[in-house]
């Protein structure tokens, strides 16, 4: 098998980050002040790491940690100085405040709104909705045979219909 770490397509991760600017990251982290306490690992980082964390469907930091020390020269593309250890993630989930990346989250939605497919400014809003709901009823026949006449017995399926 071929120990290679040069490989001939770019990795999804990599073609993701091209679309987070690390200007806007950089302005919105001085702009919440969420790098105050951190020498190395900074927001961009912590970012990235999170988002290779949610793609490699890790489920703890431990975990996290071990992948990137297995695959640490197979990963470059990250543009990651070090890879953080499990205290320093820890703790920077623990004091880094969510808000920030919910900043990062609004720029890059109104950056990109246009070109998602359910976000089109071109496509008028949903009129007249109409909720169905198609549920087996077996409770509370009683009390449901003075809104539904067509309900005989228990087990029938009974239709809603819900105006907005």
């Amino acid at each position: 098998m071929n120990k290679s770490t040069h490989f001939s397509g770019t990795p999804i991760i990599k073609q993701i980050l091209k679309f987070i600017p690390q200007l806007d990251i950089s302005r919105t982290a001085e702009e919440y002040n969420s790098d105050r306490y951190y020498k190395k690992f900074k927001t961009y980082e912590h970012l990235v790491t999170m988002l290779f964390a949610t793609m490699s469907g890790v489920s703890s930091l431990r975990e996290l940690s071990t992948v990137f020390l297995a695959f640490e020269g197979r990963i470059n593309h990250l543009n990651l100085k070090d890879f953080p250890k499990r205290s320093t993630l820890s703790d920077a989930n623990k004091k880094r405040t969510s808000e920030v990346f919910g900043a990062i989250y609004s720029k890059l939605f109104k950056r990109y709104a246009p070109f998602l497919s359910d976000s089109s400014i071109l496509k008028p809003p949903v009129k007249n909705l109409q909720i169905v709901d198609s549920t087996t009823i077996s409770l509370f026949s009683d009390i449901l045979k003075g809104l539904v006449v067509t309900l005989l017995l228990e087990k029938r399926k009974v239709v809603l219909r819900c105006i907005r």
